[in-house]
């Protein structure tokens, strides 16, 4: 039988992965910024098209609100992460994220052996080491 399970990747930093995450902050950033600046010239055209009714600017309003307030939300995360990325030595390990891995399981097979977590770690986009057993990971 085979299951599903879920493995963590992480990335040894180095001066090119360092260089890489930086500048994709940067443009998820930038990329915001111009998503605020598109959603209030919307809001500005939306209220002078329909000047008159004030139920719909007050839920106009309110909605693009709550979107601005998300983005500026994403903003002040991508300025902690770089500013943690900035602190973080060459070598230091940085946590991607997860995947998803198909695992055979087989009867008399060692359930928590499969269970144990599975790491994958990259430096500068290769393969640098599989490892098995790890810690488990429930996120």
């Amino acid at each position: 039988m085979e299951i599903i399970k879920k493995v963590v990747v992480k990335q040894i930093l180095t001066e090119k992965s360092k260089t890489r995450l930086k500048e994709q902050f940067l443009s998820k950033q930038y990329q915001l910024n111009k998503e605020i600046q598109q959603l209030e010239f919307v809001l500005h055209k939306k209220l002078k098209e329909n000047k008159n009714n004030l139920n719909y600017q007050t839920s106009l309003k309110e909605s693009f609100k709550r979107e601005v307030s998300r983005r500026k939300d994403r903003l002040r995360q991508l300025e902690l992460k770089l500013g943690q990325l900035d602190e973080l030595a060459l070598g230091a390990e940085v946590r991607e994220g997860t995947i998803q891995m198909i695992e055979t399981v087989e009867e008399g097979d060692n359930w928590e052996e499969i269970m144990k977590g599975t790491e994958i770690v990259i430096k500068d986009g290769v393969v640098f080491e599989l490892r098995q057993g790890g810690m488990e990971d429930d996120e």
